[in-house]
């Protein structure tokens, strides 16, 4: 007759814990976890890698919802509101009117600090060089940020009489003409809300959801907005949006001056600002900025 040999309890506690290890080791991770994990090598996440993760998934899209966030990063999203709120805390995000996020101006100036001796810089500057002597206005190139026109760059224009901004000055975006080429191609929902809380700053000023929202499909049947003194009542301006090769307005590129001087010159001031803004359109990757602007309209 065989004997029959009994494991101790000992004996079987280790041998299930092995198990389960082993199962442990074995069980496949999700997709975006084995991802996230592959960026930053063998070893789990650190904070920091994981803050910078959602600032990449975030940073290299235009806006991101925090479904789609947790889904690229593969965090649980309790982690991902707390990354989410310590980077809105530090300036590197920003949430959207609609409950989005995206990345803030404080993310460009750090990536201006890396090309002010490289490709933008060097792309935008001889442009509005360019642009100014073909005007004499003062240029700009400008980013759009909460319903405002930021800009980015400018160059001066050739009279003593010109329009006065600084570089990281900001405007509104339903009342300048940078602006206006930065606003008519965003989400119509988004432009109403910017007209329903527009404040009126001169008698040409369009307040109301309507009202900008009809300017806004004027500026991109035309290709190009134009301010008629609706900031400030005795400066005009005409600008021209960017696109990227995705076709989406990354910036706008304009001039502005005194009323008596851009009014007169409309059709000659608009011709030199498109043709500035489809050569930066070409030079940051858009295919055919006349084609952009016509299956848009």
């Amino acid at each position: 007759m065989k004997a029959h040999t009994q494991a101790s309890p000992r004996t079987t506690r280790s041998a299930a814990r092995r198990t389960t290890k082993t199962a442990a080791r074995r069980t496949p991770q999700p997709a975006a976890h084995r991802a996230a994990v592959s960026k930053a090598g063998a070893s789990p996440l650190s904070s920091v890698a994981k803050a910078l993760l959602v600032l990449e998934c975030i940073g290299l899209a235009n806006r991101r919802t925090l479904a789609d966030i947790a889904k690229d990063a593969g965090l649980p999203k309790s982690t991902l509101l707390r990354l989410i709120h310590v980077l809105i805390e530090r300036g590197f995000l920003r949430r959207t009117a609609h409950g989005e996020y995206a990345v803030s101006l404080k993310t460009w100036r750090i990536g201006r600090n890396a090309l002010d001796s490289g490709a933008v810089r060097d792309e935008v500057l001889p442009l509005l060089r360019r642009l100014v002597e073909d005007t004499g206005e003062t240029a700009h190139y400008a980013a759009y940020e909460d319903g405002s026109s930021v800009y980015i760059e400018k160059v001066d224009g050739l009279h003593p009489i010109r329009s006065y901004t600084t570089v990281g000055g900001r405007s509104p975006a339903y009342a300048t003409a940078t602006g206006k080429a930065l606003l008519a191609w965003r989400d119509e929902r988004e432009i109403s809300e910017i007209g329903r809380r527009a404040e009126r700053f001169t008698d040409a000023t369009h307040c109301g959801a309507d009202a900008v929202l009809r300017e806004a499909m004027r500026t991109r049947k035309a290709g190009y907005a134009v301010n008629r003194g609706e900031w400030r009542a005795s400066v005009w301006g005409i600008a021209a949006p960017i696109f990227n090769e995705h076709r989406q307005v990354i910036a706008a590129v304009g001039i502005s001056g005194p009323r008596e001087r851009v009014e007169p010159n409309i059709a000659p001031f608009a011709r030199a600002v498109r043709d500035t803004a489809n050569e930066l359109s070409s030079a940051l990757g858009a295919l055919d900025h006349a084609l952009v602007i016509e299956r848009t309209t």
